[in-house]
């Protein structure tokens, strides 16, 4: 599946099962999506990517322990952004840039999973 693609909710089902950690990936490039994709993944969780137009109902549907997107997007909405992952329990995770050193990614990933995790088995 290419980084681009997401699931899309079959018709009739209800919200994904909590059985794999998942984070979501919003309006990244190939590359920094495969970084993210390989870090999440020795963390024990799936990387999915999105767009801003399919953040809102992806989010409500994966139930994502971070949300990771640049200060580029999230500049668009903000609060709006800082609101979904108050109401959905997820991180939201906010790079500099696509360009964050490797080391920095790794430690706001992992700090961000952690916090999700904790809170979410409390």
């Amino acid at each position: 599946m290419s980084t681009r693609e997401l699931p899309t909710r079959p018709a009739g089902r209800s919200k994904r099962t909590a059985s794999a950690s998942v984070v979501l990936i919003v309006s990244a490039s190939e590359q920094l999506a495969e970084r993210c994709r390989r870090l999440v993944f020795v963390e024990g969780a799936d990387l999915l990517a999105c767009d801003l137009v399919s953040l809102r109902g992806s989010a409500a549907w994966l139930n994502p322990l971070a949300i990771v997107m640049t200060q580029d997007v999230r500049a668009f909405d903000p609060e709006g952004f800082i609101e979904l992952s108050r109401r959905i329990g997820a991180e939201l995770v906010v790079l500099p840039s696509e360009s964050v050193p490797d080391t920095q990614l790794t430690a706001m990933i992992t700090a961000a999973l952690d916090i999700a995790q904790r809170r979410r088995t409390d």
